[in-house]
Formats: structure tokens, sequence, C-alpha cells
């Protein structure tokens, strides 16, 4: 048995994903498309009840952002309301993709971001912090597997105390 889904709509949108942002590398070399279904599969590892919605949130969660496909792709895939709102919750503001562009991050880059995820913890929507959460993890996997002075600074001001504060919002889910 395997935890990972094998259903149509579960490849269609990995190969949407995988179309959508071919060529684009993560800051360790990987293809950036898999970051998306490392997000899935931990929210899966985590909540192995996670919806059909949950899980397409995870693989899309960066859709509304620069380079993400938007509501076209959305559209195209089929996904459902559901999904869509988890997605439009956990959205950061619009940032010109600073996000993946660590180089532009800085103190106030950060105090944004920070902001945000507590925005997003005060909404009290329970599959966009779980998804969220998954993809700080797999962001401070990536920080930590790096180990260069950039993505350090990132993991210690972004997304360590952004992973405390999705972990505090979620509360006893964890224990």
């Amino acid at each position: 048995m395997t935890l990972v889904p094998s259903a149509s709509w579960y490849t269609d949108i990995i190969a949407a994903v995988d179309q959508q942002q071919a060529g684009i590398k993560d800051h360790l070399g990987r293809p950036w498309a898999q970051h998306f279904e490392r997000v899935a599969l931990r929210l899966i590892f985590r909540k192995p009840d996670a919806t059909r919605a949950h899980i397409e949130a995870a693989l899309l969660h960066d859709a509304m952002m620069e380079r993400g496909g938007g509501r076209k792709m959305l559209d195209a895939l089929g996904v459902s309301r559901e999904a869509r709102e988890i997605i439009e919750i956990q959205t950061p503001p619009p940032n010109a993709d600073y996000y993946r562009r660590f180089q532009d991050v800085g103190p106030a880059e950060c105090a944004i971001y920070l902001d945000y995820i507590r925005k997003l913890c005060a909404s009290g929507n329970q599959p966009a912090i779980q998804m969220k959460l998954a993809d700080i993890t797999d962001t401070i996997e990536a920080c930590r597997t790096g180990r260069t002075p950039l993505l350090i600074d990132q993991f210690i001001n972004r997304y360590e105390p952004s992973r405390k504060l999705l972990e505090q919002a979620l509360g006893s889910e964890l224990g």
C-alpha cells in the first residue's frame, strides 16, 4: 500500500505543474516542480485523511503567484472550489516573486512574510494552515540542506519563526 495518490486527477496535476515549472530549479539545483509534490506528500504523511481538495491545494499552492499558472490553470485542471479557497487564503501578498528570489529578501520582506503567516493563522482555516506548514517544512529542509549564508538567513529569520506560528495555530492537532 502507498500513501501517494495514483488517481488521474493527481497525476494530471503533477504533469501540469511539471510543464508550468519546466526548466526552473530550486536553490539546491533540483527541478522546482518537485517542491509541489513534496508539499502534497508532507501533507498526506501528516494528515493521511487529507481530502482531494486539500491535496489539490498543496500541489497547486503557488498557482496564484508569478509563474504559477493562475486561474486559467486551475480552470483547465478542474480544481474544486474548496481547493481554490485554500490556495487563495494561503497565497502571500503580491510580492514580485521575492519569496523565491531569496537574494532580494531583507528584514522588511521577512516582516511582511511573518505578518502574512500571522494573518493566515488568525484565519483559523485549518486546511490552509496545514498545507502552509507542509510548504514551510519543505522549504526549511532545503534551507538546512543548502547551508549557504543566504539560505541559513532565510531559515533563521523567516521560515523557522513561520513554522512555529503555524504549529501553534494547529495546537493539539500536532501532539
